[in-house]
């Protein structure tokens, strides 16, 4: 979702609303907390005083906020440790599931994960955490108690000052919403249940009960400019006015909605009390709806549309053309039709009405002695289908005779007419939608695949969070980023962008927990499949990457031969296995050829998971190489780094027993990595983590040598 444009003074118009204008006057309350930086003295910030209803202080126990001019604004600077703590609790009137509304001014850097604004109550259980991050569960609301909201899809862009409104209407299933610069980004429907008797914390969220010793976590790394907490929700056009707007407020379509169908009917409601009607504008052109006066007459269905002095605050249903963006505006007249309000432009489009999701994937392969299908979802408008299939993007855009012509608009599928393709090429195909009545035809995307051998080796990536990786993407070299077509990949287990099943291998595939930028992490199998990946375009390898941090193999790993109770962890991973190869393409003929292995960090925590670590992993070798039918296949361990984190000397014993286990079982391999460094107490920095999945695969390929 595009934000619509505000107006140039925003900066001033936000300042002006979170300070809560007489504007503000339906049902309008004073808020319980009122926190404005605009007259603090720059430097460190010790408390900070609250001129809402409230009353009260908040300090900064202990932390070191800091007081600064950012981007022209005067704000509370939280440097990502910091957090303030109010000497007052929450009052039972936003506790529960009684309704609240907050609204902060703020500009963070930082995006990763969690970043708590404010809370009043504490974690774990029915605590209150209003966030501004990428967590797709967590980043706009945590409760510990199941009802969770992420930004679902519209999170506002860190490094610029955004005015944020939560508000929850309370009761059973009440409404969830967050505004950003007067768009609404969010909205779900909870019961909330938040703890009473707990204090305001801005910046972090406490864990812990209060009355006990506390952490806190979670901190924002950013600026505060202004906060107010009121108990009520908010409506909708407060949430507008609030936002520094008095414009009518455009509802439906959403701005940068794309649309199902090929009408829609436009609504609104006024941005302000003094309103006797409206003027319409719609365009396909945003310059020529800029441009445009009140006053123009309508043109039919046809664009520009121009109608003036509308009573109601709605219009349509308009007819629509496919693939096509359209803007509008609703200008707000006063009794005599002159303009009190210019509105905002804001848009939509219209779907194209192609075929989609294609079979094989756009780009993907295809598997020499398969099924030679390809298979689509037919456009949604089609009453015939066209499929044109060429050696070259440019020849099946341009061709006019169908490979398979006149298709019925429920066939989803063709058998692929090139009876031996070619090992390495590249193959081109669209679907032309014919649609019904006036609509025009849709021509389809270009899609190609290429065809590949079908022997395929197959590598095993496991172990805990440095398996997974929390090694930051954005410092990695270009060349490693995006897909790598030689290499196939399915991910099961902890992984950020959540299961990954059977596609190129890509960066980003690691943890959310070392994702401090929001641009991905990344693990050991990125630079082992660029080192190991065949270089023919004819060939691919696989990967199959089942891996969970902070676990151990003394207990969750623990395989059968071990004795004792077989841990949830490894059958977990024989069931993701089997998953893995039921999904892969029936065609290839499969050989798992290794497994690398990144654990110990967990056991090296604990004395006897120490001690037990050879006779664990010993067992987890010949367990797995069973269950994949290759007593001999290769594994390669990698030994853990030494970090205070896990002690000296037990972890100086897990890296013996990693070694010993090397001299004990054949065709096995280890490697030393305390030259990294480390991006935090526990896992490798991005030069560390690429260097890990490098050794990684010279290892691998000195096991197979030999």
């Amino acid at each position: 979702m595009k934000p619509q444009s505000p107006p140039s003074s925003w900066i001033l118009a936000l300042a002006l609303a979170v300070a809560f204008s007489a504007d503000i006057s339906h049902g309008a309350s004073a808020p319980l907390v009122a926190l404005q930086a605009a007259n603090l003295p720059e430097g460190p910030l010790a408390s900070w005083d609250n001129t809402g209803s409230l009353k009260g202080v908040f300090k900064n126990d202990g932390t070191n906020p800091q007081v600064k001019v950012i981007d022209g604004v005067k704000a509370v600077d939280f440097s990502g440790k910091d957090h303030m703590l109010a000497d007052f609790k929450a009052p039972a009137g936003i506790v529960g599931d009684h309704p609240w509304t907050v609204i902060v001014k703020t500009h963070c850097r930082n995006l990763s994960d969690e970043r708590t604004l404010v809370s009043w109550a504490n974690r774990p259980d029915n605590c209150l955490q209003l966030q501004y991050g990428d967590s797709s569960q967590y980043g706009a609301l945590g409760t510990w108690s199941g009802n969770v909201s992420g930004w679902q899809g519209n999170l506002p862009e860190k490094n610029a000052w955004h005015t944020l409104i939560y508000t929850y209407a309370g009761g059973r299933e009440g409404e969830f919403n967050v505004w950003c610069d007067g768009n609404l980004r969010v909205s779900q429907k909870f019961s909330l249940a938040i703890k009473a008797d707990r204090p305001f914390v801005i910046g972090a969220c406490m864990a812990g009960d209060p009355a006990a010793n506390v952490g806190y976590t979670h901190h924002i790394d950013g600026s505060i400019a202004a906060m107010s907490i009121f108990d009520r929700g908010f409506t909708t056009l407060e949430c507008w006015n609030v936002s520094g707007f008095k414009s009518a407020h455009l509802i439906a379509p959403r701005s940068g909605s794309t649309l199902d169908g090929v009408t829609t009917t436009l609504e609104w409601e006024k941005g302000s009390q003094d309103v006797a009607g409206f003027a319409l504008h719609v365009s396909t052109e945003k310059g020529q709806l800029e441009l445009a006066a009140s006053g123009a007459p309508a043109i039919g269905e046809s664009f520009p549309l121009a109608i003036d002095r509308l009573a109601e605050s709605h219009y349509g249903p308009l007819k629509l053309a496919l693939g096509t963006t359209y803007y509008w505006r609703v200008d707000q007249l006063d009794a005599s039709g002159k303009i009190t309000q210019k509105g905002l432009v804001s848009e939509f489009k219209t779907m194209t009405g192609n075929a989609a999701k294609p079979i094989p994937a756009d780009s993907y392969i295809m598997v020499e002695g398969g099924k030679h299908e390809l298979s689509w979802i037919p456009g949604q408008y089609a009453t015939k289908q066209n499929v044109y299939i060429g050696e070259t993007a440019a020849e099946v855009l341009a061709k006019k005779i169908p490979d398979f012509a006149g298709l019925a608009p429920t066939v989803t599928s063709v058998e692929l007419p090139i009876k031996a393709p070619v090992p390495g090429k590249s193959y081109f195909w669209r679907v032309e939608s014919i649609n019904r009545g006036s609509l025009a035809t849709s021509a389809g995307e270009c899609w190609k695949f290429r065809t590949v051998k079908k022997n395929l080796k197959v590598y095993i990536s496991s172990g805990q969070s440095n398996a997974v990786g929390c090694s930051m993407v954005s410092p990695m070299p270009e060349k490693y980023k995006g897909l790598n077509p030689n290499v196939i990949v399915f991910v099961r287990g902890e992984c950020r962008l959540g299961e990954y099943g059977w596609a190129y291998l890509r960066d980003g595939l690691g943890s959310g927990f070392g994702d401090r930028d929001g641009k991905g992490t990344f693990g050991p199998e990125l630079l082992f499949g660029y080192t190991m990946a065949p270089q023919d375009p004819a060939q691919v390898m696989a990967i199959i990457k089942i891996a969970w941090g902070a676990t151990n193999l003394g207990v969750q790993w623990r395989s059968p031969s071990a004795g004792g109770a077989t841990g949830n962890l490894y059958t977990d991973w024989v069931r993701f296995l089997k998953e893995a190869m039921v999904k892969l393409d029936p065609a290839f003929v499969p050989e798992f050829a290794g497994m690398l292995w990144m654990q110990g960090e967990s056991d090296a925590s604990d004395k006897k998971m120490t001690a037990d670590y050879a006779k664990n992993l010993a067992s987890l070798i010949k367990d797995v190489r069973a269950e994949v039918k290759q007593p001999e296949m290769p594994f390669v361990l990698a030994q853990i780094s030494r970090t205070p984190a896990w002690g000296p000397d037990l972890g100086d014993g897990l890296r013996a027993a990693q070694l010993e286990v090397t001299k004990s079982v054949p065709h096995t391999a280890t490697f030393g990595t305390e030259d990294y460094k480390l991006g935090d107490p526990w896992h490798y920095d991005t030069a560390g983590m690429i260097s890990l999945g490098q050794r990684f695969a010279h290892a691998m390929r000195d096991l197979q040598k030999n």
